[in-house]
């Protein structure tokens, strides 16, 4: 089996979130990392290579529009994808334009994969 290509890195202050969207990507080739909080998704992001964020956006410590935000000025070519079960549209993030896209909570494994899969996919062609 060869080594991922890509790396997304998951950002959900609820730990069984984060093990429900490692679980659905587990299959995929991707590197996932997790963050409980959004200051140890900056860190990683000064640490290694981020080709896809995906972060709810209700968060206790900073909401994920302002960490996308930040992460989108550390990698300039990183997609994100935002999650949320309290909004029922896409935040906007101002320097990420078509780069952000949004997924309302609960979504089917099959949608999560799929919208990836696209995001990985402009990825690779703008990189």
């Amino acid at each position: 089996m060869s080594e991922p290509t890509r790396t997304v890195l998951m950002v959900d202050d609820d730990p069984q979130m984060l093990r429900l969207m490692q679980a659905m990507l587990g299959p995929e080739d991707v590197r996932v990392l997790a963050a409980p909080r959004p200051s140890d998704a900056l860190r990683i992001c000064g640490e290694e290579t981020v080709d896809v964020l995906i972060s709810d956006v209700s968060m206790p410590e900073m909401d994920g529009n302002k960490l996308a935000e930040r992460v989108l000025k550390l990698h300039p070519l990183v997609r994100v994808l935002l999650i949320s079960g309290a909004v029922d549209e896409a935040p906007a993030v101002r320097k990420g334009q078509g780069r952000v896209r949004f997924l309302k909570k609960p979504f089917f494994p099959a949608e999560l994969i799929r919208v990836l899969r696209e995001m990985l996919a402009d990825r690779a062609e703008r990189a």
